[in-house]
């Protein structure tokens, strides 16, 4: 399973930019990506809407890719 259904799964919020996913920072969602293969990728930012931290997870956005390659 992949990083974007796993999150999926968890009910958490999900956002995105072209192949990039987004995801708040919770206690759940740091789970996740502690366990994300490529974590060293994943940066936190300040999410502009509602001034919280958001995980970027570049290339993890699936739909994105299955768009591309279906």
């Amino acid at each position: 399973m992949n990083i974007y259904q796993e999150v999926k799964d968890s009910g958490a919020k999900i956002d995105h930019h072209e192949s990039d996913l987004y995801i708040p920072v919770t206690t759940e969602t740091t789970k996740l990506v502690n366990q994300y293969k490529f974590k060293s990728n994943v940066k936190r930012f300040i999410n502009n809407i509602d001034n919280k931290p958001w995980y970027d997870i570049p290339f993890a956005y699936s739909p994105f890719w299955e768009k591309k390659f279906i």
